[in-house]
């Protein structure tokens, strides 16, 4: 199934990231010729505070700041001559961005990571963290940082390389597919990538395996591969191998028949954690956009450590889209 963004979200929040996170979001824009949402939500609180023992009215600052915006949004995008919509609006930034993504059917939404950690995330999470668990579409995710895939004047990106994480999982599939989609339209290179956690049972269904290829898998049991992980042994070598060479055989079929004419996916399996060995790769591969699926685990595990998707987007050398499906009816 192809992927192609018709309406693409920038949301912005005037840090010293934001015209590279604009020029990110033209780019992709121009690419898809996509019509692009311009937004920056202005925090809103309580009409008066005190401070130092003076009354503060914060309603007259955020309608100055709400003016301040129209300007410096209007300077970013005057020189731009794609179709574009400036949004701006007071609330809660993930709450407004996810409201205005389902108002106006947004296909991907752009934002930039600040990245929190510690109790402060545990208590009250990061806006980019609460968009992956209620945006109904892609989240493209960009590190507050410098980085040599920004477009500077010409509003070109240069993506050769694409990374797509794959657990067989309906989650990992839905973001495989726009993984293809942006590897056909850039002709980049396409990285198909397994991780496997030694040290952790996971539950995954035969049959998941078996949607890919029907038949491949009939002959064993997930829990077999695991098993036989937590000792290893001549007697047993080979079939650990032979296994990995199933899975590693999965991923390449993943990419459908008339698509291998033009991309040929360059395949790995990793062992680790999972997080960890898909930025080394990342690094090591020189990838120019992870693209992962999101799947929850537990609310325990969500809040103390976060999910692998979560974490790559921490610390990931590159942009990272995180793609989760979603009933786009759900409010």
């Amino acid at each position: 199934m192809m992927v192609l963004p018709k309406k693409i979200m920038c949301a912005v929040d005037f840090s010293d990231f934001t015209k590279e996170i604009l020029a990110y979001s033209v780019a992709l824009c121009k690419e898809f010729h996509a019509k692009l949402f311009l937004v920056h939500i202005v925090i809103d609180v309580n009409n008066s505070i005190l401070h130092d023992g003076i009354a503060i009215d914060t309603a007259m600052l955020q309608d100055k700041h709400i003016r301040n915006a129209q300007k410096l949004l209007g300077d970013l995008i005057k020189k731009v001559t794609i179709e574009h919509e400036i949004i701006i609006s007071k609330g809660r930034p993930a709450d407004e961005i996810r409201r205005f993504a389902l108002k106006e059917k947004i296909d991907m939404v752009i934002t930039a990571n600040q990245g929190k950690s510690g109790i402060t995330r545990l208590l009250i999470g990061s806006v980019t963290e609460k968009l992956m668990k209620t945006l109904h579409c892609p989240l493209l995710v960009m590190h507050t940082k410098d980085h040599d895939f920004i477009p500077r004047d010409d509003y070109k990106i240069k993506l050769k390389k694409i990374l797509v994480g794959c657990d067989f999982s309906h989650d990992s599939k839905l973001a495989f597919d726009y993984g293809l989609s942006l590897a056909q339209e850039y002709q980049a290179e396409l990285y198909l990538t397994h991780v496997i956690k030694p040290t952790e049972h996971i539950e995954l269904k035969t049959s998941d395996y078996i949607n890919v290829i029907p038949g491949d898998y009939r002959s064993w049991d997930t829990s077999d591969y695991f098993e036989i992980q937590k000792k290893v042994t001549e007697e047993n070598r080979e079939k650990i191998n032979k296994l990995r060479s199933r899975l590693e055989r999965q991923l390449y079929f993943m990419v459908p028949e008339e698509c291998r004419s033009w991309c040929t996916p360059c395949t790995a399996m990793l062992t680790g954690e999972p997080y960890k060995e898909l930025i080394k790769y990342a690094k090591e591969q020189e990838i120019d956009m992870i693209v992962l699926g999101i799947r929850g685990h537990t609310l325990w595990e969500k809040l103390l450590v976060g999910s692998t998707t979560d974490r790559v987007i921490r610390y990931a050398p590159c942009p990272v889209l995180a793609v989760r499906q979603m009933d786009e009816h759900k409010e």
